[in-house]
């Protein structure tokens, strides 16, 4: 079966709202660079308050992360701390699952939306423990009922042999590509200016605004929002590319399953992942496809048949209808993990911000983040309320970092998966 490196996601996706290349001069309060989860997240808060804010995005809405990226949305976060989140950016947090399913109801947006839960299941006893210690937080905050036992985890996912697990109630899956063109869309309609096919060119600092080049046109602004994350390029503030390690995710979808297969993948619906250190996760979308991936490694996520063998089989040792499965999509996009390994919003320069470092968790984390930089663009002591303003990272040799982490965490997980 021939692989396309293209996502599944534009086959049902709605088309994006017209949008055109900047022509002539802009003036408005606020400019954000990159059309992604947060920017046109940050775009519909501005417009709602009566600002102007203009968006630009260098290639088409969802082009990057955001409409690569594998679908789920787990609100599970290491650095959900009370002791480190301001409280009404703590909760804020804790609710962004929540959250994004509730926008996608209130904005219409046709994308997909499944929120049936996160199942974590226990392969081992050591994984038992780690899936204990995860549910005790989540139930503390509510997001979980009672710890399953193993009957309770084979209904939900159609696999036998797990020992626990327990079920985040905010988790779902959904189109990305889908969702982030609705919420580009739902800019526009409260009054945002979006851009596509106007990269940055160039941005410096004039009479007290911010003047922002593009191949044709320029935009002038009182405060400036980059929301490009690991995608920024040579026009990006070195300060905001530094601050970043950048990794190479991918993705793979199956062809769709069989009435039969279908039946038995995840009857639950939920999304699935299990403790293992290398773990199995996926999902099944509204056309029945199988969608997994992880990062790229020296063979598998980067070679595509090495890559879908493998996938394979991992796949029919839990589901045995599922041998011989086809996959017919192979595709990669960018992550960026900051120096704290949080989402960071930091001042590049007066009046410059960046937001940056989904680590993996764009989903949840844009619905939260994107909220909090549109507040401090208006005002940063409202800002510092949402989310802590950390200052922009130092990585010596990021990108070298990266493709060890990227190259080496795979096999050392399945390595100590044995052990």
């Amino acid at each position: 079966m021939t692989l396309t490196t293209d996502t599944p996601y534009a086959l049902s996706a709605p088309p994006a709202s017209l949008s055109e290349p900047l022509e002539g001069s802009l003036k408005v309060d606020i400019a954000l660079v990159g059309a992604g989860f947060s920017g046109a997240i940050a775009a519909l808060m501005l417009a709602r308050r009566g600002v102007s804010v203009a968006l630009i995005e260098a290639a088409e809405v969802g082009h990057g992360g955001s409409g690569r990226n594998h679908g789920q949305c787990i609100p599970v976060f290491g650095y959900l701390d009370e002791k480190t989140l301001p409280p009404e950016g703590f909760v804020l947090l804790r609710d962004s699952g929540r959250k994004v399913f509730k926008t996608i109801e209130e904005l219409g947006i046709a994308c997909e939306p499944v929120q049936k839960g996160w199942l974590n299941a226990a392969h081992d006893a050591a994984g038992l423990e780690r899936a204990r210690a995860a549910h005790a937080k989540y139930a503390g905050l509510g997001k979980a009922g009672a710890f399953l036992g193993p009957d309770e985890v084979e209904a939900l996912s159609g696999v036998r042999g797990y020992l626990g697990g327990w079920v985040h109630r905010d988790g779902g899956h959904l189109n990305p590509l889908a969702y982030v063109r609705g919420l580009a869309g739902a800019a526009q309609a409260a009054g945002a200016a979006l851009h596509v096919r106007t990269p940055l060119t160039a941005i410096s600092r004039q009479g007290g605004r911010w003047l922002l080049k593009t191949p044709r046109g320029d935009i002038s602004a009182r405060a400036v929002g980059l929301t490009v994350n690991a995608y920024g390029d040579a026009a990006i503030p070195p300060r905001l590319r530094r601050s970043l390690v950048p990794m190479r995710s991918y993705a793979i979808a199956s062809a769709p399953l069989k009435p039969d297969q279908r039946r038995a993948v995840l009857p639950g619906g939920v999304n699935f992942s299990d403790t293992r250190r290398d773990p199995m996760f996926f999902r099944v979308d509204e056309s029945g496809r199988i969608i997994t991936g992880g990062l790229v490694e020296l063979r598998r996520g980067r070679l595509g048949g090495p890559t879908v063998a493998q996938a394979g089989r991992r796949l029919a040792r839990l589901y045995p209808e599922l041998e011989g499965l086809g996959f017919t999509h192979h595709w990669s996009g960018m992550v960026g993990i900051s120096a704290r390994q949080r989402p960071a919003i930091f001042e590049i320069n007066e009046g410059l911000w960046a937001l940056a470092g989904y680590s993996g968790r764009g989903v949840p984390t844009t619905m939260a983040l994107g909220r909090a930089l549109a507040a401090t663009l208006v005002d940063r002591a409202e800002g510092a309320r949402l989310w802590p303003h950390d200052a922009p990272g130092r990585i010596p040799a990021a990108a070298l970092i990266g493709f060890g982490v990227q190259s080496l965490r795979g096999p050392l997980n399945k390595l100590r998966d044995r052990v």
